[in-house]
């Protein structure tokens, strides 16, 4: 190749000496003739230089490590030809007029013509150049097509080890690229920029035609192909390559129907898990705690294998990848939690005491190790991605599902027939001679020590608070439902029924949470036992201070049962407590909605009830 080095220079001025002769002559056509077959070798001759020529450049990859002098040579001439070129546009525009001089003189004054630019439509001039550069990045494209063929047109189609060790072998190669191609070419070919592009565009290639047949490949391949783009990212940011670049592979969608195929098996294979585990709870008695807490290997075991999903994805894929799992573990735990809400629809007996009180203590435990899973995952995720992933709503909400166990745990109580049958005296017989209240809170105890060694502590205090609600509920009820008139030993025993009560329930509760619930007793024995218009209207004022949302209608109720008031003036009162209550209405609907009234049966069923906008 040295000694050939001169040669386009010499075969360029026999080119201008064979112009110029076929000029002169071109008037005598046999004389044209013979000049033609004179200089038949001047073709030739560049035939067989532009072989050797563009063979160089073509192993440009193997030249550079065992004879880098030999590629340098080669670019030479191809500097050197464009160098020609130019000279020869030159001439040929200043034949033509110097208005084209200009441009032709300084081709890259304003415009650098490189790697990432070459396709650029070039000015158009007048002038034939042989376009060395252009070829010479041709070639190199060809070189690179070459490279993949085996990968891209066999391997990916019956091999996947094979191909995966093929592309791992190709990827590196980048390196000795960096290290003995690119200080062969001119700085301004920018060569291993383009050589990236190259081999990145025909990876994205490779990953769409595997990502064709991903239902057909298993997760242990998925992760095997998102491995390997980790490390070719990370090959591509150890070699200088900007971040953004570097992550085209997994940026570019190639992927999706593989991460697609993967998050779905996923999601399907946690779900019938879960359903499963779901199903056995209902035959099988929970576990139990040393100091006796009630659970299931639920909560643990979920989260162990979502723990496991976003480890394997860390080490193993990109971070499109882990964002999709992080995306599909907060769908896992939305549809956990409608499958327990499912469960929650049941009768509370028939779901039992235990299961309720294993599934409030797994809620809880789920929720803890929710949240250390977000934490750790948003951790691994770039902040681009982390901000885009929400899992505190979702982890919330395994709070609500334990919330709704403990009321399910409510439930179990007064659906207990024994506890029924007390129910039902509520405002009888038996109740004025104290054989309900009492009776009641004594089951009540019964029922506390088994749930308070159940559950832990806060969701027990939870329990007990709901279990005051539901009580204060079923007596004001009762109250309304009742067709007794209201005596004076009636409030006696109202009031009797707020001092036990309290009595029980501060045993377990601060005292100031069971009056704040306690209180509307009162308030309802005090109205029940006003003696004046004035009294029932200023009582009923006082009830809508703590509980906004008591509707008329219960004054209406309890007037009716009072004996010796007159007609008019029971009418009136309720009249001035309708008007009391439209008054205190804000847009139509009480100020706040309270812990009883909403949940009266006898007041959502009346046609006056609490629902009804008042005008």
């Amino acid at each position: 190749m040295k000694r050939n080095l001169l040669a386009p220079t010499r075969l360029t001025a026999l080119d201008g000496k064979r112009r110029f002769a076929l000029a002169a002559a071109s008037s005598h056509e046999e004389e044209v003739g013979r000049l033609s077959e004179y200089f038949e070798d001047i073709d030739r001759t560049w035939e067989t230089f532009e072989r050797t020529l563009w063979g160089h450049v073509s192993n440009f990859f193997k030249l550079a490590k065992e004879s880098p002098q030999t590629l340098v040579r080669a670019l030479r001439v191809v500097e050197m030809q464009e160098i020609l070129d130019q000279e020869v546009a030159t001439e040929a525009a200043e034949a033509e007029g110097g208005g084209a001089v200009e441009s032709v003189a300084n081709p890259r004054k304003n415009a650098k013509k490189s790697a990432s630019s070459r396709n650029l439509p070039q000015q158009k001039l007048k002038v034939q150049g042989k376009g060395y550069k252009d070829k010479c990045y041709e070639e190199i494209s060809k070189a690179v097509e070459a490279r993949f063929n085996q990968l891209l047109t066999e391997l990916v189609f019956e091999d996947l080890k094979g191909a995966l060790e093929e592309a791992k072998k190709i990827g590196e190669e980048l390196g000795d690229i960096y290290d003995f191609v690119a200080p062969c070419f001119p700085p301004r070919y920018e060569i291993f920029q383009l050589m990236v592009n190259l081999y990145t565009e025909r990876f994205i290639q490779w990953l769409r035609l595997l990502s064709d047949r991903a239902n057909d490949m298993t997760n242990i391949e998925i992760l095997k192909v998102t491995g390997w783009v980790v490390e070719y990212q990370e090959n591509l940011i150890g070699l200088g390559v900007d971040d953004s670049l570097a992550q085209v592979c997994s940026e570019s969608g190639a992927m999706d129907p593989l991460m697609n195929a993967y998050v779905e098996r996923m999601q399907a294979t946690t779900r019938k898990w879960y359903l499963n585990i779901l199903e056995a709870d209902k035959v099988q008695a929970p576990k139990k705690t040393d100091d006796g807490k009630l659970y299931t290997p639920a909560a643990v075991d979920l989260f162990r294998i979502l723990g496991e999903q976003v480890q394997i994805v860390r080490e193993n894929s990109t971070d499109v990848m882990l964002y999709r799992i992080a995306l599909a573990i907060i769908q896992v735990m939305i549809d956990f939690q409608a499958a327990q809400r499912q469960k929650l629809e049941e009768p509370a007996s028939e779901i039992g005491l235990e299961a309720l009180c294993a599934m409030i203590n797994n809620n809880l435990r789920c929720y803890d190790l929710a949240m250390e899973l977000s934490s750790s995952t948003l951790e691994a995720l770039p902040q681009n991605y982390a901000e885009q992933v929400n899992f505190e709503d979702t982890c919330k909400g395994f709070l609500e599902v334990a919330k709704e166990a403990v009321h399910q745990t409510v439930s179990v109580i007064f659906e207990d027939p024994g506890v029924q049958e007390l129910l039902v005296k509520l405002y009888q017989k038996d109740w004025l001679e104290a054989q309900v209240t009492e009776y009641l809170v004594a089951t009540f105890s019964d029922y506390f020590s088994d749930v308070k060694m159940y559950i832990e502590e806060r969701s027990f205090r939870r329990f007990v608070e709901a279990c005051v609600e539901e009580t204060i509920v079923v007596y004001v009820d009762h109250l309304l439902l009742q067709k007794n008139y209201i005596k004076e030993e009636t409030i006696e025993r109202m009031k009797l029924d707020e001092e036990v009560l309290m009595d029980f329930f501060r045993e377990y509760i601060s005292v100031s949470k069971v009056e704040n619930r306690v209180r509307v007793l009162g308030d309802l024995r005090e109205l029940a036992s006003s003696e004046s218009p004035d009294s029932f209207t200023l009582v009923y004022t006082n009830i809508l201070e703590h509980q906004p949302d008591c509707p008329p209608e219960v004054v209406e109720k309890l007037v009716s049962l009072r004996e010796g008031i007159p007609r008019k003036d029971a009418k009136e009162v309720v009249q001035e407590c309708k008007e009391i209550y439209v008054n205190s209405l804000v847009d139509g609907n009480p100020p706040k909605a309270g812990f009883v009234f909403p949940k009266v049966k006898s007041l959502s069923a009346s046609k006056g009830g609490l629902w009804r906008k008042l005008t």
